[in-house]
C-alpha cells in the first residue's frame, strides 16, 4: 500500500496521529510505504514521525514541497485564506511518485483511520481515474466548480488515485491547461479541478471511507437541509452506518465546531477517536494545542446559541445563496 500525506511542521503531530492509526489498523498489509510531502519540518518532528514508521516496520520517505508555480510556470491561487496550497500536490503526482507505483492513497492530515483499508485499497478502478466519497454539493455550486453534467463531486481529503491511468492519458497536461485558462483560480482549489476533469469517471465509495464532521454533527435530514445536495449518493441508513462504523474519519473544519480534536477542550463529538491514537504517538506527553491557538469564531458561538431549526435554516441560506454569489464575483475578478 502506498500512501501520501502532506503538512508543514506545525501540523506534524496531527499527521503523525493519522499515520499511526493507519499502521495500527492495517497490520494485515504486507507493506505500507508513506510518501510525506513536507515544508519546513524540524529534525525533531521528522525523528518522531520516523519512530512511528519504525515501530510498525513501515517505510517513510520525506519529500520537500515543490514550488509548482515556478516549476510549471503557473499562477496558483487559493480561494480561501489560510489554505496553504499543499493540495495542489495532488495535480502533479506523476512528477513526484515513482513509476513503479500504479495507485496511491492520498490522505489529508486531519484524518484518522479506524479500520482496515484492505477493501478500499484493492478496488477495481475499471475505467475510473480515482475513487472517493461524495461531498454533498448543492446545485448552486456545480457550475462554480466546473461540473457540466450529473457527475458526483468528491471530497479530496481521501482519494484513491489511479496513477497508471493518469500516466497513460497524460492527465497532468489537462490540469495545466485548465489552470492557465482560468488564471489559477478555482472555487475549492484543486478539488474542483480533479472533479471537473474526471466527471463521470470517479468511483464513488461508501460514506464510511470519509466520514466528515457534518456526518457526526447533524442528522441526515438536517444535512439535506443544510447542504441542499443536487443528488446525494447516500441514504439515511448509509450515513448512520458510516457514523457508527467509520473506516476513515475526516475531522474537517465546520461552522459548528469551535475546536477540532488536537485543540484543548475540543467540542468535536468524535474527538475520542483522535485522542486514542494521539496517546500512542511520541507526542503523547505533550499538551494538545492551546485553546488560544485558534481564533474565537463569533459565528460559531452564535450558531450554538440559536434554536437548532433556525440555525440550520440561516446557515443553509448563507451557504447555498449568499456564498455562491460571493464566489461568482471573486471568480470573475481572479480570472480576468
Amino acid at each position: 500500500m502506498y500512501v501520501i500525506y502532506h503538512s508543514s511542521d506545525s501540523f506534524a503531530k496531527v499527521t503523525g496521529v493519522s499515520m499511526l492509526s493507519l499502521f495500527e489498523n492495517n497490520k494485515s498489509q504486507k507493506e505500507i510505504e508513506v510518501l510525506y510531502i513536507q515544508k519546513g519540518m524540524t529534525e525533531k518532528n521528522r525523528e518522531k514521525l520516523m519512530t512511528i514508521a519504525e515501530q510498525y516496520g513501515r517505510k517513510l520517505t520525506f519529500l520537500d514541497m515543490p514550488d509548482w508555480a515556478s516549476i510549471k510556470n503557473l499562477t496558483l491561487k487559493s480561494c480561501k485564506s489560510g489554505w496553504l496550497g499543499f493540495g495542489y500536490n495532488r495535480l502533479f503526482l506523476t512528477d513526484i511518485v515513482p513509476e513503479y507505483i500504479d495507485r496511491v492513497l492520498y490522505l489529508d492530515s486531519d484524518t484518522v483511520i479506524e479500520d482496515s483499508l484492505d477493501d478500499f485499497w484493492n478496488i477495481d478502478f475499471g475505467d475510473c481515474y480515482m475513487a472517493g466519497v461524495d461531498d454533498c454539493l448543492s446545485s448552486k455550486y456545480r457550475k462554480l466548480v466546473g461540473l457540466s453534467g450529473d457527475g458526483v463531486y468528491c471530497n479530496s481529503g481521501v482519494l484513491l488515485i489511479n496513477l497508471k491511468k493518469w500516466r497513460e492519458d497524460n492527465i497532468e497536461e489537462k490540469f495545466i491547461r485548465l489552470l492557465r485558462q482560468n488564471n489559477g483560480y478555482f472555487v475549492f482549489n484543486e478539488q474542483s479541478i480533479l472533479n471537473s476533469v474526471f466527471e463521470g469517471r470517479i468511483r464513488i465509495m461508501p460514506q464510511q471511507y470519509n466520514v466528515n464532521s457534518l456526518i457526526y454533527l447533524f442528522s441526515y435530514e438536517e444535512l439535506l437541509r443544510l447542504r441542499r445536495p443536487y443528488n446525494f449518493s447516500y441514504t439515511s441508513k448509509e450515513c448512520e452506518w458510516a457514523r457508527e462504523h467509520p473506516v476513515i474519519t475526516h475531522f474537517t473544519g465546520n461552522f459548528y465546531v469551535l475546536r477540532r480534536p488536537w485543540i484543548e477542550n475540543s467540542d468535536h463529538p468524535h474527538k475520542d477517536a483522535f485522542l486514542k491514537y494521539y496517546r500512542m504517538t511520541p507526542w503523547s506527553e505533550e499538551s494538545l494545542y492551546p485553546m488560544d491557538s485558534v481564533k474565537k469564531d463569533s459565528k460559531a458561538l452564535l450558531c450554538k446559541k440559536l434554536p437548532r431549526g433556525l440555525m440550520i435554516s440561516a446557515v443553509s441560506f448563507i451557504y447555498n445563496v449568499l456564498r455562491p454569489k460571493h464566489f461568482r464575483k471573486e471568480m470573475k475578478k481572479q480570472r480576468s
